[in-house]
Formats: C-alpha cells, structure tokens, sequence
C-alpha cells in the first residue's frame, strides 16, 4: 500500500512538473515584454494618435467620439464613468474610469481586478490623440483587498524579469491585460473612425 501510495505521489510530481516545463516553454508575445508598458516621466501612460478621415469635420468627430464613449463602456464590466472634461470648443474629452478587468472566470473561479484610469482623447487638425494613463487596481475586493499603481506593479522593472524576456507571476496577468485593454480601446476606436460605418457623417 505504501509502495502504491510513494508511486502515485511521484506520478503526480512527475506530471505538475512537466506542466510547468510546458508552461514556461511557451512563447510570450513580445509585445508583452520590454519596452511594452511605455512611461512618460515615471509616470505609465499609453498613447496612440490616429489619421482622422477628411471626412470628419471636428464637430463631427467630437459628436461620434462622444456615441462611441456611450457604446463602449455601456456593458456589464463598466462600474463608474466619470466626465471630468468635455470641450466641444478644443475638441477634447477626459473620462475617469472604473471597470473590471477579468482575468480568468469559469464554474468555479472568478478572478478579476477593477482597474480605474484616465482616458483622454483630443483633436488637433487631422489628428486623434488617445490617452491612457493614472492607471491603478483594486484587486481581491471580495477577500482582502490590496491596490496597487501601475507604476508599482507593471513597468518592466516590475513585472518582467531582468533579462526583460519573461512576465514575473501575478504582476504578469495585470501588465498583459493592460495592454490588451488599451489595444482593445484602439481598435474600438479605429473601427469607429471608419466613415463608412458612421451614421454621423
């Protein structure tokens, strides 16, 4: 029984460990490691400015800026929406922002964190700026709670190795999920810009 027992203690060793041989062989998406999160005076801040269509006059781009803040954020992820500014004489729009960001939910785990951030979008001539930046989480709310700033928890000195070659555990999860969630608002954006999907144009 106990030579049994020792058997399927070290099959069981023998399978976590190959497990985690698979796990840290997988490639990590370069976009995720170094120079992934960029910082403007110590401070995190995603940017990208789009080629605004000559289609678009500024008034009709604030006017489907502000449609598409209303479509995008109208979901069940979306906890706070804050209009902090909106110039329709500049062209500018700043939101403060609270959402979930999940990172794995099934049956039995639900694991999530909210993150809150600063969005800025302003137009200059045929340019959009798109500003992400103030970026901190609020993570295990339901348990014991812990925040943290993106600063301290996502840079590459804080979440990647000192080669930059691999994600560090548990910060890994919140800087992958950050920059998807800036490339999602990009591309929202970019589809949003297209006239041909516009009804204000």
């Amino acid at each position: 029984m106990k030579n049994l027992l020792f058997c399927l203690l070290l099959l069981l060793g023998t399978t976590t460990a190959s497990a985690q041989l698979i796990k840290e062989k997988e490639p990590v998406d370069p976009k995720y490691l170094a120079g992934g999160v960029p910082e403007v005076e110590g401070n995190v801040t995603f940017s990208h400015t789009f080629e605004v269509p000559a289609s678009f006059s500024a008034d009709s781009l604030y006017l489907t800026l502000q449609q598409w803040i209303k479509n995008y954020y109208n979901n069940d992820q979306t906890l706070k929406l804050q209009d902090i500014l909106s110039d329709s004489i500049n062209h500018r729009i700043e939101l403060g922002v609270v959402e979930y960001m999940v990172f794995k939910s099934n049956a039995l785990v639900l694991d999530r964190t909210q993150i809150i951030y600063m969005l800025k979008l302003s137009q200059k001539g045929n340019k959009l700026n798109v500003q992400m930046s103030q970026i901190s989480y609020y993570y295990e709310e339901e348990r014991t709670p812990e925040k943290y700033t993106a600063e301290e928890w996502i840079t590459d000195k804080q979440a990647l190795n000192r080669k930059g070659t691999k994600l560090l555990y548990g910060r890994g999860k919140f800087r992958t999920k950050t920059i998807d969630k800036f490339d999602e608002i990009c591309k929202s954006l970019n589809f949003c810009l297209d006239p041909r999907m516009n009804p204000i144009l």
